[in-house]
This record gives C-alpha cells, structure tokens and sequence, in this order.
C-alpha cells in the first residue's frame, strides 16, 4: 500500500452540486486508473461500457482526504482502477460522487506490447512540459490547442483517445508541491485532455518544493504500480513503461546516482533482448543542454544516462524541459535526437541569461509548444511534429515550427569528397570545397563536418567545423526577444572558410561527412593533404587527457606544433625530479610527426604526483611547459550535513586517500582558489580515511577539498556546504523609487547556482510563493549587480521587499531588503534617501570632506562603515540618539556601507563621487 501523507476517511455523503472532472493515469493494455478531486463526499464510483449508451459496469474505488498547510479547502481524491479491460479497445464512462456526475467520456486501452493503436498500424503520443503558472491561462491554452490540432489533423468528429495514446509531460507540472497547486494548476489547467488521454509524468525540481514537496507527487500518482518486464524502481523517482512498440523511460534529473543508474542498466538490457520493443524514449526534467542559462542542465543525464541508452539501436530521443521554450538538437555520433519541451512556465527570452551556440543544437526557439510523435509500427518510422502558440509578445496558433524523424533500416548518403586540387603550398584565406549532396533516398542534407590535422591519422583535431543547414540561435535584430535568428541562413554548409592567420603554417590534413536528416552519416571522404605558407608560425601545445588518474590507468598526452624530429619525446617523471639528471619514469617517441599523441598504457604504478614533458631531439630541451598530474585513488569527501549552525562544528569525512606526507583539507569560501587565496580553516590528514571537524566558521557558503603534500594541488570532488540559515548579504541602491525608476541591487556570498533569483514581493505576501511582481535570473554570480528595469519594476505604487531565492526554488538564501515605490516626484535629498522604517542617509550620493547625515526613528545603537570590499572602516557604538553625523573626510571617492544598528539592522549604500 502507497504510504502517503493523508488520511482514508468514510465520511457521511454531503449532496454538493460539483463539476466533475476525470484525470487519467498508468494506462495498460487490460486496465486504466481514472482520479478526480472533490471537495466532499467519499463516493468514488465510475461507469463505464462500450459504447456511450451502454454504461454497464460499475467500479467503485478509494477516496483518500488531504491536507495541507495554507489549505483551507477540503480534499477528497478519488481513485478508480479498472481492470479486465480489453487491449486496444475504446471504452466510455463517467464518473459520479453523490448527486454529481461528470459527462460521458471515453479512453482507449494500450495495445499489446509491440503492436499498434489504430487501423492503419501507428500509435501516437503527445509531450508536454513545464506548467507551473497558476493564475495565468498559458498552459489550458496550450492544452486547448492540442486538443483542437488534434480535431483538425484527424476529424472533427474524432476523439482525442481514438488517435492519440498517451500524454507524457516532463515534470513542473506545478510550481511548488501543495494541494492548491496540483488541483488548480496541474488538474484545471489538463481537463480538455485529461478525461481522454493518461498523463504520465516526470519529476520536475519543482515539485519538490512547497509544504507537501514529493509527498504530494507521491500521494497523487501511482508510479510505484509501473513495471517493465517485472523491473520495478523500488521508488516513484523514475520508471519504465512501454506503450506498443515504445519504450519511455522516465528518469528523475532530481535524484540522481548509481542506483538510478544501475536500475537503468537493468530496464536497458531487458529492452535489447525484447522483441516487442522497436523504439526507447528517455526523459528527464533537466535537459541533456541549454543555449540559454548555459549549463542548467543534467550533468547526471549528460555524462551518464545518455551515453548508456545510446548504445542501445533502439534508442530514440530524449526529451527534457526545464528551459521555457524548444530546442531540438542531434547526438554528434549516434543517430539520436534530443530535445526541450518547455511549456509554458515563467518567461525566457533571449537577453535574459547566459547564452551560447552549441554544435549539438540546431535550434532554439523562444514559444510554448507540444509535440505529436507518430511512430509507424509496421514500417519502422517515427515521426516528430512541433507546434506552436508563441508567448508573450506574439501569439501563434498551433504553428508547425519544427519537424523531424528517424526511419530504421535507410540507406546512408554518398560519400562526399574534397574538390580542392592542392599541387602547391597554399596561402590564407582558404576554402575548402565539398561535393555536392546526395542521398539514395531522396534524403535532404542537415550536417557537414570538417576535419583539418596536422596528423595523418587525425589523432590531434586542429580545427573542427561542424554546422547544421539551420542554426537558429540568438535574437534577431532589434524585434521582441522571442524572435530567433537563423544564423546559417544562406550558408553553403558543403564548403569550409579559413580566414588569414586562423591557422598557422605547415602540413595538414583534411577530410569530411554528411549527415542527412534521418540523422544517418556518410562515410568519410578520402583524406587530402595541403600545406600552409605565410601565415603565423605554429604555436606548440602539449596536454594530458586527464590531470588524476587511478594506479596503472593508461595515460595520454597529446602535442600539437612539434620540431618534427624524429626522437622528439615525450617523458614522464615524479614531482621534483630533474629531468636530465635521473631516468624517466616511461617516455614515447614522436616519430617525426609534428602532432599526434603519446601513449602511456600502462600507466604509473605508484601512488603520487608526477609531470609529463615536451622534449626535443633526444634531449631534455622542453618544447613546452610541463604537465602535472596525480597518480591514486580516488578520493570521497562527504559533510555529515548541508547545513550547520553558525558556531556548529562542520564535520568532514574523508575514505580512499592517497594518505601521501602532509596531504590536508581546506575549507575555502565559494569562489576562492587554493594557493591564490588563504583557507580559512585547515587540517592534515594520516590515515586513508577518517573524520575532520572544524568549527569557527562564520556564516557562508563554503567548500572542502582534499589538497597533497602541504601544497595546492586539489584531487578528488570538491564537497560544498552552508554555515548559517540565510548567509546572502543583499542590499539596494535606494530606498525609495518612484513608479518606473531602475532598482539596483548588490550581493555578497550567494550560492552560486545558474538559477538563483531575485524575487519583489508587496509587503503583505509573508510566505513568498508565486504570487510575486517579478521573478529576475542573475547567471548565479556569487558576488555582484542586477539593475532590475522594464516589466520587472512594480506597476504601482506601495511597499515591497526584494529577496533571494535559490535553485528556481522558493527557498530564501538572503536578508528581506525592503522598499518603497512612489508616484510623486521626490524633491529632497532626505526624502530621496528614507528608508521605509524611516532611516535616513543624506545627501547620497557626496564628496569627500563633506559630512552625511544619518536620522531614524529609532534609537541608534551602533553605526558601521564598511567599504565596498567588506573592510570594517569605522564603528560607533552606544549612541543612543536618532541623529549622527558622518564626517568623509579622509574617504577617497567610491562605493561604502553603512550599517546602522537601531531596532534591527539596516545596511545603506553610501556614494562619494
């Protein structure tokens, strides 16, 4: 039995007239869950039969009584599974507690695993993403728009259930974990489809949040029923679940780990022995990647997941969300799509965040759109339709902005070739010349790659060009921040500039692949060879694949501009050794070649640090710096918590060491460097393994690494921790504004993650939840400035408070800066600088020499001057008066605080200019 935070009650029926609406989940091909929620009555009774007029069967199910903070409402949610159902079959039902019946509806079973839904041998699915907003229509009209493309695409007088399997949405299905949110954000907002097509559903970080957090996912959805060939999670985090001839597998990019990925192994090889299965789908909340808010992704699904189901031929696409907008993109070298269905949750447009254009994306749009995947079951095709309604600046209806497919066993285009004659040196520019496209099958070309090394076996890429025939990437002109710019507009993507001087001189090879779009790549062209004259001379390199390897773990160096020599080398010693006067610890020849790689296959058995080096012609000349590299186990670092107390003893436990002389742990402040900056606390280590604890530390955000040998080499992963509830230092630039005015705001110690955010609230909103004037993405800078302007501004006049938030969460990390906005137009300098409790600090900004006046209606305790980078300049304590006199006469002109202590503490920017 699920364990969930609610009570089974058996209460006395109360004839409420209530709108009934059914919510469909886990389909199968003999049975079907239908849930509603109502706000009385225990009657859970359903009705169904094959046809509308004949609703023969009664099934009565659970009702379950919720509660929750903040939630005033009673909740009854209803629970009906019905079973013996037939596979592929259309039944039609309603649904009735007391005096209230739903209309008739109707929904199809599953077929049986690997066949298909309808007659002409296809089984269709809809993905969507990110719902989130409560108060604004955005998602029941994307919602309403799929139901009406639907209509349109396969008959007025069709049904949804008759074309379509099953919706799968990938997680932010509400903004924070309540009551509130799942009945009026993620059922309202589904009830055109919901009664026709299950929803199934992925864990977004959304839902973790709020009174309920997962136990709210957990207590309205049956996850814990799902199985794939009798393997089961052990959890409702992720599952697998097959649907005819596909297999969606449902990662959660919010608990990640080896047993995540263990029970992925599992799902993986039962699905490549399962002749049922033609087709693997992946999805996760947090996306493979991002062209906006670089790097808010799924490390986890990235580095771990992915590369695991691409070695499956079955693997598909993953879909992830997130990101409030699309991005389609393909896997560099394996036939595999992966995209972002970011529904229509908080607003993202270009200009908002850190961007950049990545090769594996070929294209991000700004709109809320859904997707229908149609697979073809007896052919062997999938193909993918994107639709749009815009967002905020330009609305769309059900436009097709993005298609495409994967089709098993097609040939793969012809193999292109490099056209360029190349009988003499060559000066810059350069273009390399492709051949012309083609494809057997009629296929249209997507990507060229080019490949130019100074290495006749390409082991050492000098340059890469990789471009699709579209990249649409960035804002386009000076339009609204939703329109994207197809930046390979006109570009023959068959030829490859180099500009004068991209390159330097010497000897290169060059070859090239198409890819057409069914994702299949040619074979490479034959290899031709150019050289380059007049141009800058070559500048050597020289790297290691790694800077921390296991014991014995082959080691790879690679070097780039060489001599050419024939016993030009490449050795390795132990830290401190001199090279010419004791023998390496292993070395490789070059050969001649002036770029390729040493390989080490063996690695180094001893435990240490050692250093790699560049020489020339057999001797100890080094071509290049040095190396430096670690030899050991890996080391684990791990905290007994996330957070302590200040005062509290932060306690480090460490396994695995190297347990080298004088080997140490530091704990340094977020955004500090080992060696540039002084660890603030410190500790050596004498065993492999052990507990350290450290105390003293004040509030903070902070991180411990493992450091050899009394020096700053740091191995292993870094492990971070919080000293302190709320240690973000936030302030303004003023406290009044009037209506329109920039608000700028300035911190100290954030926690450095790409989706912290800047909140403004009205006063009276205590629980800071969605009801916010303005939500503002900083690129998680740890330390710095946001000017807030434009819509994020207060449209009335009142009093607000600005805070921070960490992680997209409502979770505050800073100090409640409040403020006030004015219509009036401020005429004096005291006005202009009152805070709204009152105190004052004025003139501001002021010259050197000139005094600053400081008054409140409190009593003063204490007054604080800091400077701007956080050094005590001045104190005043026990004033007890509610005016004090600030004289700047020996302040160089700049940025200061000051802190005055009355009632409690207020922290106001001083500019001397």
């Amino acid at each position: 039995m699920k364990n969930y935070l609610f009570f089974f009650c058996l209460v006395v029926n109360v004839a409420f007239g209530q709108t009934l609406f059914p919510y469909l989940q886990n389909p199968a091909p003999n049975s079907m869950i239908v849930n509603w929620k109502t706000a009385s009555n225990n009657e859970t009774t359903v009705i169904y039969g094959d046809s509308p007029t004949s609703l023969n069967v009664t099934v009565t199910g659970t009702t379950n009584i919720f509660s929750d903070t903040g939630y005033n409402n009673n909740y009854y949610y209803h629970t009906a599974k019905i079973t013996n159902l037939q596979p592929n079959t259309k039944y039609y039902y309603k649904i009735k507690t007391g005096t209230s019946e739903s209309a008739i509806y109707n929904f199809r079973t599953l077929p049986l695993p690997g066949q298909a839904a309808t007659a002409d041998g296809k089984i269709r699915f809809l993905i969507m993403g990110d719902n989130q907003i409560k108060a604004e229509p955005r998602y029941d009209t994307l919602t309403l728009n799929a139901f009406k493309k639907l209509k349109q695409k396969f008959g007025a007088d069709s049904d949804p259930s008759d074309n379509v399997a099953l919706t799968f949405m990938v997680g932010d299905q509400v903004d924070v974990g309540t009551l509130d949110h799942y009945e009026n954000v993620h059922f309202k907002k589904n009830i055109k489809l919901s009664p026709y097509l299950p929803i199934q559903t992925t864990v977004g970080n959304h839902e973790t949040y709020g009174t309920m957090g997962m136990n709210s996912y957990y207590a309205h959805f049956y996850i814990d029923e799902i199985k794939y060939k009798n393997i089961a999670s052990g959890n409702e985090n992720y599952y697998a679940q097959q649907a005819g001839n596909v297999l969606f597998i449902s990662l959660s990019s919010e608990h990640t780990g080896s047993e995540q990925q263990t029970w992925l192994q599992q799902i993986l090889n039962a699905a490549n022995n399962d002749s049922t299965v033609d087709w693997i789908i992946s999805l996760s909340h947090r996306p493979y990647q991002a062209e906006q808010y670089v790097g808010d992704i799924s490390t986890w699904v990235r580095n771990n997941a992915v590369p695991l189901l691409t070695t499956s031929s079955k693997y598909l696409m993953h879909v992830g969300a997130h990101h409030h907008l699309y991005h389609r993109g393909q896997l560099k070298n394996t036939p595999n799509y992966q995209i972002i269905s970011g529904g229509t949750a908080w607003d993202q447009y270009w200009g908002m965040s850190t961007e950049q254009d990545f090769d594996d994306v070929q294209k991000t749009l700004t709109d809320w759109t859904y997707q229908i995947v149609e697979v073809d079951v007896l052919s062997g095709k999938v193909d993918v339709e994107c639709y749009s309604i815009g967002g905020v600046y330009n609305k769309k209806y059900n436009e097709l902005v993005d298609t495409f497919h994967r089709y098993k066993n097609q040939p793969k285009p012809t193999k292109p070739s490099i056209t360029n004659t190349f009988s003499t040196p060559v000066t810059l520019p350069l273009t390399l010349n492709g051949s012309a496209f083609s494809s057997p099958n009629g296929e249209l070309l997507n990507t060229t790659q080019f490949l130019i090394s100074k290495a006749a076996d390409f082991s050492v890429i000098e340059k890469e060009l990789y471009r699709d025939y579209e990249n649409w990437f960035g804002k386009d002109g000076n339009t609204t921040p939703d329109k994207t710019k197809n930046l390979n507009a006109g570009v023959d993507i068959t030829k490859a500039t180099f500009v004068t001087n991209s390159i330097s001189n010497g000897i290169y090879y060059v070859k090239t692949r198409y890819r057409d779009r069914n994702l299949e790549w040619s074979d490479w062209s034959e290899v031709k060879q150019f050289e380059i004259t007049g141009s800058v001379v070559s500048n050597p390199t020289f790297v290691l694949d790694k800077t921390e390897y296991t014991q014995n773990e082959p080691i790879t160096a690679t070097y780039t501009g060489g001599p050419g020599n024939q016993q030009d080398w490449v050795g390795i010693y132990k830290k401190g050794q001199t090279p010419a006067s004791v023998t390496s610890q292993g070395f490789v020849y070059t050969n001649g070649q002036t770029a390729g790689t040493a390989l080490f296959s063996n690695g180094m058995a001893a435990k240490g640090q050692y250093f790699a080096g560049f020489f020339a012609n057999n001797g100890y000349t080094e071509i290049t710096g040095r190396k430096n590299f670690y030899v050991g186990p890996k080391v684990q670092l791990q905290t007994t918590a996330d957070t302590y107390p200040v005062g509290g003893t932060v306690v480090i436990n460490f396994s695995n060491g190297p347990n080298l002389v004088k080997d140490w742990i530091g704990i340094y402040k977020m955004g500090q460097t080992p060696g540039t900056n002084t660890s603030l606390k410190w500790s050596y280590v004498t065993t492999p393994a052990g507990t350290l604890n450290f105390t003293g530390l004040p509030k903070g955000y902070y991180y411990a690494q493992y450091l050899l040998e009394d020096g700053y080499t740091g191995i292993g992963d870094k492990v971070f921790f919080k000293v302190g509830d709320i240690v973000t230092e936030l302030w303004i630039n003023k406290p009044v504004y009037t209506l329109g005015e920039n608000i700028t705001a300035s911190w100290t110690d954030s926690p450095g993650i790409i989706k912290d955010w800047l909140g403004i609230y009205p006063q009276n909103v205590q629980i800071p939840d969605d009801n916010f004037v303005s939500y503002t993405y900083f690129d998680g800078v740890t330390q710095g400035t946001k000017t807030i302007q434009g819509t994020a501004l207060p449209t009335t006049p009142g009093n607000y408070y600005m805070v921070m938030f960490t992680n997209d969460s409502y979770t505050e990390v800073s100090n409640r800066t409040q403020f006030q906005v004015t219509s009036a137009t401020l005429g004096t300098d005291e006005v202009k600088n009152s805070t709204q409790k009152n105190v004052i600090l004025y003139p501001n900004p002021t010259k050197p020499g000139e005094p600053t006046f400081i008054k409140s209606d409190y009593p003063i305790e204490k007054i604080e001057l800091v400077s701007a980078s956080g050094d005590l300049l001045y104190e005043s304590k026990n004033i007890h008066n509610q005016r004090f006199s600030l004289v700047n006469e020996n302040l160089p002109k700049g940025v200061y605080f000051v802190k005055v202590h009355t009632r409690k503490l207020f922290t106001l920017k001083l500019i001397i200019q």
